[in-house]
């Protein structure tokens, strides 16, 4: 899987970490938790995802 790099404000960062601790009792699953995110958001914005 390919990697990248963010950049996140410190409120965003802490909910991230905060979230991901609570619903996936990992904090190495912040990926899944992006991801599904970035899911989520293409969706709404009727962005196709190239496979």
């Amino acid at each position: 899987m390919p990697k990248t790099t963010l950049t996140l404000s410190e409120p965003i960062a802490k909910t991230l970490k905060v979230y991901t601790a609570k619903t996936k009792s990992s904090l190495r699953a912040q990926s899944e938790v992006v991801e599904e995110a970035l899911k989520e958001f293409f969706k709404r914005h009727n962005v196709l995802i190239e496979v």
